[in-house]
């Protein structure tokens, strides 16, 4: 039989390693803002170090957003306006290495 000091040593070092491959897997910024873009169809080019993003033929521009990573999960928010003034919103939610998209409401600001 394990003694309670063995257990509790064993206890750690799984939590450890479990922290360690949840942070590992979790996306970064470039990976959501990449799955972000082509989940949305946003063509975005650079030139001379300006980006220049379309969506249906028409130019956004990337006006706020945020990036957040916990360790075990990270979220991404991203506000686009058209020319016209119209605002485009998309939110990521990333775990185990998915990127899943979110709505706004009640458990968007739980996760942020």
């Amino acid at each position: 039989m394990l003694s309670k000091k063995r257990m509790f040593i064993s206890g750690i070092v799984i939590f450890i390693m479990l922290f360690a491959i949840l942070d590992y897997t979790s996306p970064t910024s470039e990976e959501m803002e990449q799955w972000m873009l082509d989940e949305n169809d946003i063509v975005c080019t650079n030139d001379g170090g300006v980006n220049y993003c379309e969506k249906d033929n028409q130019a956004v521009w990337g006006r706020s957003g945020h990036f957040k990573n916990v360790g075990f999960f990270s979220s991404y928010e991203r506000n686009y306006e058209y020319d016209t003034g119209e605002q485009l919103t998309f939110r990521t939610f990333g775990f185990l290495g998915k990127i899943i998209p979110m709505e706004g409401g009640r458990v968007w600001e739980v996760v942020n």
